[in-house]
């Protein structure tokens, strides 16, 4: 286990895929799994960012059909801007987005 513990290896993380409207309302959201962001991770580039916890990426159009494929039943829309990034899922069932230098509240889970 690495110092990052406990989000090392992307444990104890969720991704939100969330789409933007025109007026920058939220138009669609979803949380990912860590099986299902590792069937999907190939398709960006993260650099050293590999459990993408540094912000938020777009999700392009090309990309849309791998990602229906992964989180079934979520339907794109082309008038709407996607986005996939990290946030910490705390034991607690709270979510909490990592920021850097900065701990997790609340109490952090075993190895």
């Amino acid at each position: 286990m690495s110092s990052d513990y406990p989000f090392a290896d992307g444990y104890n993380l969720v991704w939100d895929l969330t789409g933007f409207g025109a007026d920058e309302e939220i138009a669609h959201s979803v949380s990912l799994s860590r099986d299902q962001f590792l069937e999907i991770r190939h398709l960006f580039v993260l650099g050293d960012d590999p459990w993408m916890v540094a912000g938020e990426y777009h999700v392009a159009p090309s990309i849309w059909p791998h990602l229906s494929r992964t989180v079934p039943g979520f339907g794109f829309q082309r008038e709407v801007d996607y986005f996939l990034g990290a946030r910490q899922a705390l034991p607690d069932g709270r979510f909490w987005r990592p920021a850097v230098g900065v701990t997790a509240p609340g109490p952090v889970p075993p190895p």
